[in-house]
C-alpha cells in the first residue's frame, strides 16, 4: 500500500523535469558512473572490435575526467586480458560481477560464492589489484532473508562491499535495438535509438532522484548502472553531458557510497533486482515506473 501511495505522484512530478526541486548539494547532486559486463555486453563482435569499442568509450570518460567503475563478468574476459588491461591503463577501477554472471535465484548459494570466488581470484592474477567492489548479477540478492544474509555475510568476508545501484533502468533494451540497427546498418534507427537512450537515462535519473525526496526529505547520492556495449562506446558521452547539465556531479562510487543512505537496512528479500532506494526498509517492489519504461522502450524498438 506504502507504494501505492508514495508513487501516485511521481509521474508528472518526473516528466515536468524538477531537476532542481529539494536540491541539497551546493555543486550538485553526486552521481557515480559504472559500467556491468567487463569486458563487453551484447553484440556478436570479435576481439579487434571489442578493443576499438573499449578505447571509443574509454576516451570518451577521460575526456569529461570520469572515474567509473566497471563490473567484469570474468567468463566473458579475452584470453590475453587485453580489454580488461585497457580499463585499468584509463585508470577505471575494476570491481567483481562473478565469473559467468550467475543468477543467485536459481542457484544454491554455496555454487554462486564459489563463482564469485573464481572471478575474485582471476581478477587478483590479472591485475594484482585489491578489488572491493561487488555487484549481484540482475541485481538478485536473494529470495530469502536467510539467503541474502548468508551470500552478504560471505562477500563481507571475502573484502566486498556491495556497489548499490540507484538509478537502474532499460538501457540494455535499447542496446539490444542498437546492436540491431548496426547489423542492418540502419543510421536512421541507430540515431533514433541513441536519442532515446539519452533521454530514457535522463528521465530515470530524475525519477530516482524524486523517490530520494520522496522517502527520505532529501538529495541522495545517486550510482547510475550502464553497460559495457555499442550503444554507450558512442553515446555514453552524450548520456553524461546531459545529466551534468541536469544538475549531476560526476563523482567516484567511493566518495558517493559515503552518503548515510546506503548505511540503511536492506528491506528486501526476493526475486526482484532492484532500485537501493526500493530495498531500504521498509522496500518498495511495485513501482510501475519501471515497468512501464521497459514496455515502452521495447515496444517502440523491439516489436516493430
Amino acid at each position: 500500500m506504502r507504494g501505492v501511495i508514495l508513487f501516485a505522484g511521481l509521474a508528472a512530478l518526473v516528466v515536468g523535469g524538477c531537476a532542481d526541486a529539494g536540491q541539497d548539494f551546493v555543486d550538485g547532486v553526486p552521481l557515480a558512473v559504472t559500467f556491468d559486463d567487463l569486458p563487453w555486453s551484447g553484440g556478436t563482435i570479435g576481439r579487434t572490435q571489442i578493443l576499438e569499442r573499449t578505447s571509443i568509450l574509454l576516451a570518451a570518460l577521460e575526456a569529461r575526467e570520469v572515474p567509473a567503475v566497471g563490473m567484469v563478468t570474468c567468463a566473458n574476459l579475452l584470453p590475453d586480458g587485453a580489454a580488461i588491461r585497457r580499463w585499468r591503463r584509463a585508470g577505471i577501477e575494476l570491481g567483481n560481477h562473478s565469473s559467468t554472471h550467475m543468477d543467485l535465484n536459481r542457484t544454491d548459494p554455496g555454487t554462486w560464492i564459489e563463482d564469485v570466488r573464481r572471478c575474485d581470484a582471476r581478477l587478483h592474477a590479472l591485475t594484482r589489484d585489491s578489488i572491493r567492489w561487488f555487484r549481484f548479477p540482475m541485481l538478485h540478492e536473494g529470495e530469502t532473508v536467510a539467503v541474502r544474509d548468508s551470500v552478504a555475510q560471505a562477500l563481507t568476508a571475502m573484502g566486498y562491499r556491495n556497489a548499490h545501484v540507484t538509478i537502474d533502468n532499460s538501457e540494455w533494451v535499447l542496446a539490444r535495438a542498437y546492436d540491431l540497427a548496426l547489423r542492418e546498418k540502419d543510421e536512421l534507427l541507430a540515431a533514433e535509438v541513441a536519442e532515446a537512450y539519452v533521454e530514457h537515462i535522463v528521465e530515470a535519473s530524475r525519477h530516482f532522484r524524486q523517490v530520494a525526496r520522496e522517502r527520505f526529505g532529501r538529495e541522495t547520492g545517486q550510482v547510475l548502472l550502464l553497460h559495457a556495449n555499442s550503444l554507450a562506446s558512442d553515446h555514453a558521452g552524450a548520456v553524461i553531458d546531459a545529466l551534468v547539465a541536469d544538475g549531476f556531479v560526476i563523482k567516484s562510487l567511493a566518495e558517493v557510497m559515503t552518503d548515510p543512505v546506503f548505511l540503511e537496512p536492506d528491506g528486501y528479500a526476493g526475486p526482484r533486482g532492484l532500485s537501493w532506494l526500493y530495498r531500504v526498509e521498509p522496500a518498495i517492489d511495485d513501482d510501475p515506473w519501471d515497468e512501464a519504461a521497459e514496455a515502452e522502450i521495447s515496444e517502440r524498438f523491439l516489436e516493430r
